[in-house]
């Protein structure tokens, strides 16, 4: 992953960077091979945790906790959310998001199976 922070009119844009997905914090835009994805406000910031801690397994309390800012009941809605979000990037050509049974979720990158 990169990040990089670009000064645009006297302001800067926090974009990062993962494999096919660049995401721009700034306009809330997400791209996958050039093109753009239709994303939630909870699927992008879901999208940038797990680009963020891309190198570990994030479990559904974790991911429900930081992106929901809630803990314990509904975790199905993590399940839910990131079922939509890899519907979303499979159909833009990337690879996915792992789901390790019993463990929680890990965004794949370009060199996984």
């Amino acid at each position: 992953m990169t990040s990089r922070q670009t000064d645009h009119d006297n302001g800067t844009t926090l974009e990062q960077e993962h494999a096919l997905i660049t995401l721009n914090h700034d306009l809330f835009v997400a791209e996958c091979n050039g093109d753009r994805l239709e994303l939630t406000a909870r699927e992008f910031d879901l999208l940038a945790l797990l680009i963020r801690e891309q190198h570990r397994v994030l479990p559904r309390e974790e991911l429900h906790r930081r992106v929901w800012n809630t803990g314990g009941s509904g975790l199905r809605v993590v399940d839910t959310y990131v079922s939509r979000l890899r519907t979303k990037l499979k159909m833009a050509g990337h690879p996915g998001i792992a789901v390790l049974r019993k463990r929680g979720y890990r965004l794949l990158g370009a060199d996984d199976d």
